[in-house]
């Protein structure tokens, strides 16, 4: 009976070694990996995007952290604002543009930011808006070791008010998440 949970332990960690540099190799070719994760308790998924930028950790946190510029550098957004600042705490008005007949998505958000020098870090709350619910995280490290290529992680569970069916919302928030990404790539390339 040990050796057979002795071998199972071995073929799981075996397994997700393998899983996860099979991840790294695909995030080092420049892919974008999108995963749901379930919240337990709820029927919304929380969304994970993660991807590699080749600038440095800092470089990226310029663009994630200045939410006041978010409806120049990030996709979907018209409107951002930074409403204030005080030390690490960070509250920011955003709208979401949405196709017709939806409408946009606004909201007030508290995030609490921390800069490096491991991990660069921005986790948001919902204040106030038209969502159920709206909290997510940026976080940005160094890939493999390489102090210009940043591992960025998106994550986001949100799930607006009103009658937009589950499955549309998912396919959006499925659909559009690499861009988030992408338009990260852009935005510290310039």
């Amino acid at each position: 009976m040990r050796h057979a949970l002795g071998t199972a332990l071995l073929l799981t960690l075996t397994l997700a070694a393998s899983w996860a540099f099979a991840n790294d190799e695909k995030l080092a070719a420049g892919e974008i990996l999108v995963e749901t994760q379930e919240v337990s308790g709820s029927d919304i998924p929380r969304m994970i995007v993660t991807g590699v930028i080749e600038a440095s950790p800092a470089d990226v946190w310029k663009i994630v952290s200045d939410c006041g510029n978010y409806s120049r550098t990030m996709p979907r957004i018209k409107e951002s604002r930074m409403v204030s600042r005080d030390g690490d705490t960070v509250i920011c008005e955003t709208v979401v543009g949405l196709p017709f007949p939806l409408s946009d998505l606004r909201s007030t958000t508290t995030a609490t930011h921390t800069a490096g020098p491991v991990e660069w870090r921005r986790q948001w709350t919902m204040i106030e808006g038209n969502y159920r619910f709206n909290e997510g995280y940026w976080s940005l490290k160094s890939f493999n070791g390489h102090d210009n290529r940043t591992l960025a992680v998106y994550s986001v569970y949100a799930a607006p008010e009103g009658s937009v069916p589950d499955w549309m919302r998912r396919r959006a928030q499925e659909s559009s998440m690499p861009g988030v990404i992408e338009a990260v790539r852009e935005a510290v390339a310039k």
